[in-house]
């Protein structure tokens, strides 16, 4: 004789890092008010730079217009006689103004709190943002190394002393403000604003991508190496970006990474036409780009193939998945039938 049990399974619906966007208010127009707000922050943080670049040239009689705009190509302070130093903490010191437009925008023009664009979770996970700095660091380390072994004539050593240190301190302490800035404006601001929209998870990861591509179009590393082959980076970088941050339902990792990369760049190895003009450990007279680009994918693979499985990341389709809303409510019911 045979009965069935029948067994409710009641599966509510999650909500994650995507869904924080809900919170608060979220107008269209707020968000191009809000953009609009950063932008202008950004500006005001170039006065400092400008107050001092024109002081230049009122003191040094030798520099014109075109030394200032040789400068605005190639961001070599030296040329216009800053110490690299200090130019690039003025540089620093636009990304401080941005991030604080940003954070007026989000308490008090969308009523939001402002750990949202980082986690869902009580609080930060920092512990993230310190393994994923490492884990990349590391992961950087070996690629430029692979680089260094294919093309050592490519590469000077130099020690630039006390300027070093300073260096290495302004890095260490200040840096992460800029790139902590571009994950919380694209990642965090960006990405959930386009989530509000669009309710699904690819098209904020793909969009926020293609805007973080198009806003660093102006480096100067474009000029050095062509358009679409620094988009198709710039692409790359924040696709991983995005995914890493949905996936791991949180911008930690994204924040790790990120400063990772720009504080590698600025302390140990540098390149001619980057952006990023400083008394690094090591200077190369050029990149493959190409090889760049499939080493940075390599790398990407590693990292998240280690974290998916540290961190227990659910399948690659849930990027397609849709989000829902904190009022929607509705359950899905699954109903077993077992034979006795």
């Amino acid at each position: 004789m045979f009965k069935k049990r029948l067994i409710l399974t009641f599966q509510t619906k999650k909500y994650m890092f995507l869904n924080q966007s809900f919170k608060g208010l979220n107008d269209w127009y707020q968000y191009l008010f809000g953009i609009a707000i950063v932008v202008v922050s950004y500006f005001v943080g170039q006065i400092p730079l400008t107050a001092v670049l024109y002081a230049r040239l009122s003191a040094d009689s030798t520099l014109g217009s075109e030394d200032l705009l040789n400068f605005e190509t190639s961001m070599n302070f030296e040329q216009m006689g800053i110490d690299k130093n200090v130019g690039f903490l003025l540089l620093i010191i636009i990304f401080a103004f941005a991030l604080g437009g940003l954070y007026l925008v989000v308490k008090y023009l969308h009523n939001k709190n402002f750990k949202d664009l980082i986690t869902p979770k009580v609080t930060v996970d920092f512990r993230k943002i310190l393994f994923a700095f490492g884990f990349w660091m590391i992961l950087t380390l070996l690629m430029e190394g692979l680089y260094y072994i294919i093309s050592p004539e490519n590469y000077t050593f130099r020690w630039s002393g006390s300027s070093f240190m300073i260096l290495l301190v302004i890095s260490l302490l200040f840096l992460p403000i800029q790139t902590s800035f571009e994950e919380l404006f694209f990642r965090g601001y960006i990405m959930q604003g386009i989530a509000y929209f669009t309710k699904n998870k690819w098209l904020p990861i793909l969009l926020s991508s293609v805007f973080f591509g198009l806003v660093h179009g102006t480096n100067p590393e474009v000029a050095e190496y062509g358009f679409w082959t620094m988009q198709l980076y710039y692409l790359l970088a924040g696709l991983f970006l995005a995914i890493i941050t949905v996936l791991d339902d949180g911008l930690e990792l994204a924040l790790g990474v990120h400063a990772a990369t720009n504080i590698g760049g600025a302390t140990l190895f540098t390149y001619k036409g980057s952006v990023l003009q400083t008394d690094t450990l090591f200077i190369s007279d050029e990149i493959k780009p190409w090889l760049m680009i499939i080493s940075f994918i390599l790398a990407s693979v590693i990292f998240i193939w280690y974290c998916s499985r540290k961190y227990q990341w659910p399948r690659f389709t849930s990027l397609i998945d849709k989000i829902y809303a904190p009022d929607d409510n509705s359950i899905d019911i699954t109903i077993l039938t077992n034979k006795l």
